[in-house]
């Protein structure tokens, strides 16, 4: 049997599947099914200090859209958008921490990890409620420097207008840092010139952990009314953007080796496979929203059986072992080997698709089938993409 727990600053979890701070964990009811239904852990829908930022999430805007992004209208294709506006916890401070003892509680029954996720207007703000969440008896606070909605609304400096100004941000940091005992986050907004240089700092500001990444914001117009999907602008994230999401992953691992760090990955995990995805690139714990929000609570459970069952058949003990091995294995440009296209010619069937997507002269049209001219050839890999016979198109290392 497969071993699923991971340490995450300090805290144990029983698998690396954490609900992200999002509409299903909007209150205790739903970060408890979140726990029934398998997740290791909740991230609780941000608390606020902000009116403005608690009004917005009564006008909450959420579709989900397909490839062509238009909104799905039944069928969610693999690959979707979701595209939609929210703002943060609906209830104020007060009103919002007796569900999180309440979850708190449930949680520690059921061997599950609650984090406290706070998002104000002001650096004596960000502390007080740090302060307060912590009481309550969460073991980790994720402070939120990624929502995209603020950027939205001017005169509401939280969420991403705060993630986007280092500075600040780092001030922001330390000043809750000092303030709790217990290990913070920071979820940051992918929309900045440099990751990387924000998360050192974050890191010696007195972080323990980021969280990569929020949404990005969207705009998508409606073809046949002519005006915008839900108003305007939104959070836009989804499977999609996964590759993004991974190679921050990747870049943040790498950067910050030699310093005591965790990653927890979010915004385009939708199942098993893209949970150990996000862990080969680095991620500690994987956190999903977008997923959920379309089949339900019981999605999560289903992704950590079939997470388990998949580390049977590779003969993986831990998670632990294939934590952060495609990022550790990649090869800067300089480095990548020289490669080839060959041609099976019993396999291939002359479609002549490769010859369409060949833009060196390589692919040569031949009577029955293609051939490869090696001198032109780069080994590119357009070719082995579009031919629909598998073994007609290999790509090997060139030879020397």
């Amino acid at each position: 049997m497969s071993k699923l727990s991971i340490e995450f600053c300090g805290v144990q979890f029983k698998n690396p599947v954490v609900a992200a701070s999002a509409e299903p964990t909007l209150n205790a009811h739903n970060m408890k099914k979140c726990i029934e239904a398998g997740a290791a852990g909740v991230i609780a829908k941000t608390m606020t200090d902000s009116p403005a930022m608690r009004e917005l999430t009564t006008r909450s805007k959420w579709r989900f859209l397909n490839e062509r992004h238009e909104v799905c209208r039944g069928r969610v294709p693999r690959a979707f958008s979701l595209f939609g506006r929210s703002g943060l916890a609906l209830e104020t401070p007060e009103e919002f921490l007796p569900e999180i003892r309440q979850t708190v509680k449930y949680a520690q029954e059921h061997k599950a990890v609650v984090i406290g996720s706070i998002g104000s207007t002001t650096t004596e703000g960000w502390v007080n409620l740090a302060k307060k969440i912590e009481d309550a008896g969460v073991p980790l606070i994720e402070c939120n420097f990624g929502c995209p909605h603020p950027h939205m609304m001017p005169g509401v400096r939280t969420g991403m207008e705060v993630g986007q100004d280092f500075d600040y941000a780092c001030e922001v940091t330390q000043a809750v840092c000092r303030a709790v005992l217990v290990p913070v986050m920071i979820k940051v907004t992918p929309q900045v010139t440099s990751l990387i240089e924000f998360t050192g700092r974050l890191l010696d500001a007195g972080a323990k952990a980021v969280t990569l990444t929020n949404r990005f914001i969207g705009f998508v117009p409606d073809i046949e009314t002519g005006k915008p999907l839900i108003w305007g602008k939104a959070g836009v994230g989804g499977p999609w953007v996964k590759p993004i999401t991974l190679r921050w992953i990747h870049d943040i691992r790498q950067a910050y080796k030699n310093r005591e760090i965790f990653i927890a990955g979010t915004n385009g995990a939708y199942d098993w496979r893209d949970i150990i995805m996000f862990m080969m690139s680095g991620a500690h714990i994987v956190e999903m929203c977008s997923a959920v929000m379309v089949y339900g609570y019981e999605w999560l459970g289903k992704q950590v059986s079939l997470l388990e069952k998949w580390m049977d058949e590779k003969g993986y003990g831990s998670v632990s072992d294939f934590l952060g091995v495609a990022s550790d294995a990649a090869l800067p440009y300089s480095e990548m080997p020289s490669e080839k296209a060959h041609v099976n010619q019993e396999a291939c069937t002359n479609c002549g698709r490769c010859l369409n997507a060949c833009f060196y002269q390589a692919m040569q049209p031949g009577a029955n089938s293609t051939w490869v001219k090696e001198d032109n050839c780069v080994g590119c890999g357009g070719c082995f993409s579009v031919c629909p016979e598998k073994g007609a198109i290999e790509i090997h290392r060139a030879r020397k």
